[in-house]
């Protein structure tokens, strides 16, 4: 039996990338969750379809609610993931039960207001979360599915799902770990993501989940023996 589900939400993305994506991970084994969040041209194949569109957050929920097995990995529906990387995540969880997540730390090499957005995200990130973040919202991550469910009440609907996802796991003393995956050129489409708009949701959930951490944090400190 697979031990990881693969959701995959998708929004106008071509169809033939999709399909291909799909035909990837089928060589692998992994059963797949795909969720059509609005798409103009409904997704043929689709396991979950919402109209209109819910946001990239709702179309997570409603795929990992859906899985049935104990690991789940989303992905994007871009062609710019691998079913080789996702075993790469599997087997690296595998290897350190003790894990709950592990990130595809994706090295990107571009230039411009999304590289420098991306790094002052990933440096807040890291200042409120006491160590190294390398890729904070990257679209390709593997964890354990009834550990991603409790959070459900407090992730937003929106782009910021994995981010508040990921510093929520760091903030109750989940382990979290990156692996370096590739990425491949975009082949279909176009982002979804609007950087100013999308950056400053990003950053308001990390100072909101991150002061959470760090009040903890002292209340803790205060509270020891001296």
């Amino acid at each position: 039996m697979p031990l990881t589900t693969v959701v995959i939400p998708v929004k106008n993305e071509d169809p033939h990338g999709v399909m291909k994506l799909l035909y990837d991970l089928d060589r692998y084994g992994y059963p797949v969750v795909l969720v059509d969040d609005g798409s103009d041209t409904p997704v043929l194949g689709a396991d979950i379809r919402f109209s209109p569109s819910r946001g990239y957050g709702a179309a997570l929920k409603a795929g990992i609610d859906r899985a049935n097995t104990d690991l789940v990995c989303t992905m994007d529906g871009d062609g710019q993931h691998t079913a080789y990387d996702v075993k790469r995540l599997e087997e690296f969880l595998c290897y350190l039960p003790q894990n709950s997540m592990v990130v595809g730390d994706r090295r990107l090499k571009e230039r411009g207001q999304r590289y420098w957005g991306r790094k002052l995200l990933n440096w807040m990130a890291s200042v409120f979360a006491g160590r190294f973040i390398p890729d904070l919202n990257s679209g390709l991550r593997l964890f354990k599915r009834n550990t991603a469910i409790g959070y459900f009440p407090i992730l937003c609907d929106g782009f910021s799902f994995t981010t508040s996802l990921t510093l929520a796991m760091l903030a109750d003393g989940y382990t979290v770990d990156w692996l370096p995956i590739k990425v491949q050129p975009r082949r279909y489409g176009q982002t979804k993501v609007r950087v100013w708009r999308d950056g400053w949701i990003t950053l308001r959930t990390i100072l909101w989940i991150g002061l959470a951490l760090r009040t903890r944090t002292i209340r803790a400190w205060l509270r020891a023996p001296r």
